[in-house]
């Protein structure tokens, strides 16, 4: 799906298999945060902590690596690609990571909104994580956040 990093590092995504995966939750995490109209200061801190991973592991600045999160999703009409992604691809371990970093990031600015849970649930659903599981990483993270 990134074929903009195996280009030029593709030992990098074979040495580091969880790469994809920290891209693809950087994505959606941007998506939940701009899913209320904008995105808050808090929500952007938490989204660039995993920005930052990324970049150490593939060598690239963390603004360059944003800017190519924000085209992505932009340009993305659906989710499709990244379920697909998430369902060929990820353990349910790491599902369940991308799950917490979700909500992580919505709860980032102490405000849990309708539209972020509601796409966070979505995408749940679609990846084949039950509704008490994803329940039990709501709680656990809003605990741990608020």
């Amino acid at each position: 799906m990134f074929n903009f990093f195996k280009k030029e590092k593709k030992d990098v995504s074979i040495q580091q298999p969880s790469f994809e995966i920290e891209l693809t939750a950087a994505v959606l995490a941007y998506e939940i945060a701009r899913s209320d109209g904008e995105i808050s200061e808090d929500e952007l801190s938490v989204l660039m902590q995993e920005i930052e991973k990324i970049s150490q592991k593939v060598n690239r600045d963390k603004q360059e690596i944003l800017k190519m999160v924000e085209i992505h999703s932009k340009d993305s009409v659906s989710f499709h690609e990244f379920v697909e992604d998430i369902n060929k691809n990820y353990s349910k371990e790491e599902k369940i990571s991308l799950l917490k970093f979700m909500w992580e990031t919505a709860y980032a600015d102490g405000i849990l909104e309708v539209d972020e849970e509601r796409l966070i649930r979505r995408v749940a659903d679609l990846i084949n994580v039950k509704d008490i599981e994803v329940l039990k990483l709501k709680d656990s993270t809003k605990t741990n956040t608020l």
